[in-house]
């Protein structure tokens, strides 16, 4: 993710003779902090507008000065561990960066620095992690400049984030059915409630149903309801998830997962606002909205005919791609320590967050996190910090146990690339 300074990237101008919205889409790069002693630090910006003009930039505890998204420049990152002695930023040739550090110990993506290293245009695409004296983490890499939008259970200050909450807003205020797609862990469910959060139905009822948990034996009862005595064991009128979610928004979740014998009655419901209740003469009227989500190849299933192709168009109104957790690095720091906070509060031990931040950086686990492909995502990332918090309560000193080793060991480091967000990545089955 990129984005504004600290967000998105708090950038300037690049080039004259572009108009204002140009300009605010082009990407400049920058340093963000990633870690850093102190933790409400983590996601300040600075943005090296000198390298644009061809000019150097230094980087040390006291250069350039770092601040949030969209506003000035502050401060250094003045830690005492840090040296004063800078090390240096250059443009290379093809639009890459040249770092120099002769005296001053640079660790890049895991590898030391001697002397220099220069990243091409790709891996600032990506994203190159820079560790500095084992206290401060860097991300240098490009963004634009765009100042967050603060939106509810979405957080990050990427583009790509950035993105998907510019495309929530959109879409929020309308009735339009809205399909939310993406690998596994991406928050999927987190985008549609804020799409609920946001529209003139914020304050009726939010509903999610899973489609692969509803046995296909209760499944139209389960989402349109049955009279009295419709089958055996029917003893009273029961309101299915449509009644219960009228005036407001129901999310269907693994949309994929749809019972074949349900798609023609759902069909009608997304088209017709109806609803046949079982056992019932007439129909109901549900004023729903409709957001669906699913991390599966649809249009494969189509192909072989589980998935009606009408059912998809019509939920199909307005797309929207989560990114992966991959293709948003400068957002793990800001979720972990987000997640590590929260996971410490449920166990009354927030005064330890210092100490678990600064053993995540000691010991290179927020590097090796932003070099792990994470195929959980979000997901994923939240249980490597409970599995931190839960297993240090009574330890101290705080230490990286096995229980977060193994949520590290899903699958070994892969080398960063540039994520084309127009593009579908591979995606695994489960909930999103």
């Amino acid at each position: 993710m990129q984005g504004n300074e600290n967000d998105p990237l708090g950038v300037s101008t690049i080039r004259t003779g572009r108009s204002e919205s140009s300009r605010s889409n082009a990407t400049l790069p920058c340093l963000t902090i990633l870690a850093h002693p102190d933790v409400a630090r983590v996601g300040e910006r600075a943005v090296l507008r000198a390298l644009l003009i061809g000019q150097p930039i230094s980087v040390s505890r006291l250069a350039p000065r770092f601040g949030t998204p969209g506003g000035p420049p502050t401060m250094p990152l003045g830690d005492p561990h840090l040296s004063r002695e800078p090390f240096q930023l250059e443009p290379a040739p093809g639009g890459g960066i040249r770092l120099t550090a002769r005296n001053v110990n640079v660790r890049a993506d895991g590898s030391d620095v001697h002397e220099t290293r220069t990243f091409t245009a790709p891996e600032l695409k990506s994203g190159a992690v820079l560790e500095l004296a084992g206290h401060v983490v860097l991300l240098l890499h490009e963004a634009t400049n765009r100042s967050p939008t603060a939106i509810d259970g979405m957080l990050g200050q990427s583009d790509a984030i950035e993105d998907v909450r510019q495309e929530l807003l959109r879409v929020a205020d309308l009735t339009t059915p809205v399909l939310i797609r993406g690998d596994t862990g991406t928050g999927k469910e987190q985008a549609a409630r804020a799409i609920h959060a946001a529209s003139p139905r914020s304050g009726n009822e939010y509903i999610a149903v899973n489609m692969a948990t509803v046995p296909e034996s209760v499944a139209l009862s389960a989402l349109f309801g049955h009279t009295k005595g419709a089958f055996t064991g029917a003893h009273q009128r029961h309101r299915g998830l449509f009644e219960r979610a009228s005036g407001g928004t129901l999310l269907l979740d693994e949309i994929g997962e749809t019972p074949e014998n349900v798609q023609p009655m759902l069909l009608r419901a997304v088209e017709t606002g109806r609803i046949l209740p079982l056992g019932d003469e007439r129909e109901r009227e549900v004023d729903v909205r409709f957001i669906a989500a699913t991390d599966s190849d649809i249009e494969r299933e189509l192909l072989g005919r589980s998935f009606s192709a009408a059912l998809l168009h019509r939920l199909a109104g307005y797309e929207i791609h989560m990114p992966p957790l991959r293709a948003r690095r400068e957002d793990i720091a800001i979720l972990l320590f987000h997640f590590m906070r929260a996971e410490l509060a449920t166990v009354d031990q927030t005064q330890r967050l210092q100490e678990l931040s600064s053993l995540v950086v000691a010991s290179g686990l927020l590097a090796r996190l932003l070099r792990h492909p994470l195929p959980g995502n979000v997901r994923q990332l939240r249980n490597v910090a409970r599995h931190l918090v839960i297993s240090n309560r009574g330890h101290s000193p705080a230490t990286i146990t096995a229980a977060v080793e193994r949520q590290m060991s899903q699958q070994e480091p892969a080398p960063a690339t540039p994520i084309d967000l127009k593009k579908p990545t591979p995606s695994t089955r489960a909930g999103g």
